[in-house]
């Protein structure tokens, strides 16, 4: 057996689940099921129960709000892949197969805080920002800095993620990833890219032990976009900027120079978006 009589939660309510939270720190929180499951299979976690967020409702779809996006963070990967953000939407609709997409959450791929996860660096590329909920309130913080290590975060004890907010974008946003196969794979390296008013701002996937971001990068990319760089300007300030991992699956070299060749194929198709080049 995996678990031994796991008491489990099933609230219906946001109260309900943050009641839950408080009495129930050591639950473990499950949405979709597609981190935590495998994880309880391959018995590389334990949990002495469950805080199931599936019948809160409250947690799932999205509206706007002023100039932003605001997505529950119970809001199915599938329902991302037809999200205005177009860096969103590609990296939803990249996202392991159908299936996956169906019960996977954002709020899930956010929390899981792995460096590959598809939907983080389209998050730091867009500047979102993230609600965080307890019994005793409601606060908002960055996005960029809550992964603080691989699988740690900046939840408090008793919070849970409820929100996701991104600036609806009036300009260019897309993903890309590498792996060892086009479907159902975890990404060897990733890139995302926003690119607004002649600014391109880019963040990466597995390019260290968080999702990571760097002015000198967002300098050279924004050059680039301009034609006052060379791509090889902006694969050199990438490979400086970036320290990615090594494993049976890529070389950290490999890693470094697939970085590169992402954030220009990103930047050059932002600028013939915006009828900058060919």
């Amino acid at each position: 057996m995996l678990l031994e009589a796991p008491r489990f939660a099933l609230p219906e309510t946001l109260g309900e689940a943050l009641a839950a939270r408080a009495e129930r720190p050591e639950a473990v929180v499950v949405a979709g099921g597609t981190e935590v499951m495998p994880d309880l299979l391959w018995r590389n976690r334990t949990a002495a129960g469950f805080l199931s967020l599936r019948r809160v409702a409250a947690l799932r779809g999205t509206a706007t709000d002023g100039g932003e996006l605001v997505i529950g963070a119970g809001t199915p990967v599938a329902a991302l892949t037809t999200a205005p953000d177009g860096g969103l939407r590609a990296a939803a609709s990249s996202l392991g197969t159908p299936l996956v997409r169906t019960e996977a959450t954002i709020g899930g791929n956010v929390v899981s805080a792995l460096p590959y996860r598809n939907l983080l660096p389209t998050l730091l590329a867009s500047g979102a920002t993230l609600e965080l909920t307890s019994a005793t309130g409601t606060r908002v913080v960055p996005f960029d800095g809550f992964v603080t290590a691989p699988g740690v975060t900046g939840l408090r004890e008793g919070e849970l993620l409820t929100a996701v907010r991104l600036p609806v974008h009036v300009g260019f946003a897309d993903y890309a990833k590498v792996g060892r196969r086009n479907a159902q794979f975890v990404a060897t390296v990733s890139a995302a890219v926003v690119s607004r008013d002649g600014v391109a701002r880019l963040a990466f996937g597995n390019a260290g032990p968080t999702p990571l971001r760097s002015d000198a990068v967002d300098t050279a990319a924004t050059a680039l976009l301009d034609g006052r760089a060379t791509p090889a300007d902006l694969r050199a300030t990438v490979a400086a900027a970036v320290d990615p991992p090594e494993d049976t699956v890529a070389s950290a070299e490999y890693r470094r120079h697939a970085l590169g060749v992402l954030a220009v194929r990103l930047v050059t198709r932002a600028a013939v978006d915006a009828g900058l080049g060919s």
